[in-house]
């Protein structure tokens, strides 16, 4: 389904539809892109029949009516809040979120605008089994996604001494008092180049950080 229309049939459709959780709809979708992609090209044989003969060795069976939420890590709300603010001092979103130690409004809003629809993350896969889909965006959206910066990658400097066969650095600028666009993440890779991360990258870290 996922492949049929990647835009609209997204991990959290899919997991309301067979209620499971959204990382395991999208850890599904990956799974199966990874396996078609393999066995498209030789890499894998499946074993169906060694699959079938240890399911039912271990009394394996299909659950039904089980479920699943959609999200398991539940923010804490705790009780009514009260703050003091002098009079004539002005007290918006951005103090309130402050306060509170929550990031901003507008901050997660402007994030939604510039997402992109779920892309199996994971390198070297045929775009048959695993679409890149562009989002469309509303000219106050693409306002917004411009302001992160470029969508690519900015060479800054190659450095030989540097090299590395196995690992690539990233360094991300994780300070709370700076606004997400303002945030630098740099990018050493395997080959000693410096880079700053280009727009789409700086999301994804972005979400694994904040």
């Amino acid at each position: 389904e996922y492949l049929e229309d990647p835009v609209r049939n997204t991990p959290r459709v899919l997991s309301e539809k067979y209620r499971i959780s959204i990382k395991r709809a999208e850890g599904i979708i990956k799974l199966k892109a990874i396996e078609h992609h393999k066995v498209a090209y030789g890499e894998i044989v499946l074993q169906k029949n060694f699959t079938s003969g240890m399911e039912s060795m271990l009394g394996v069976r299909s659950m039904t009516g089980i479920m699943e939420p959609q999200i398991t890590k539940r923010t804490s709300v705790s009780g009514p809040r009260f703050h003091a603010v002098p009079e004539g001092e002005a007290f918006g979103p951005v103090e309130a979120a402050e306060v509170l130690g929550r990031k901003p409004f507008q901050q997660i809003v402007d994030r939604l605008a510039a997402s992109t629809p779920y892309i199996v993350d994971y390198e070297g896969l045929d775009e048959k089994f695993a679409p890149r889909p562009q989002k469309k965006l509303s000219d106050s959206e693409k306002r917004r996604l411009d302001a992160l910066g470029s969508a690519t990658d900015k060479l800054i400097e190659t450095n030989e001494a540097l090299t590395n066969r196995r690992w690539k650095y990233v360094f991300t600028d994780i300070g709370k008092n700076k606004d997400m666009k303002d945030r630098v993440v740099l990018i050493r890779d395997k080959d000693g180049s410096l880079k700053e991360a280009g727009r789409d990258y700086k999301l994804k870290r972005y979400g694994q950080l904040w």
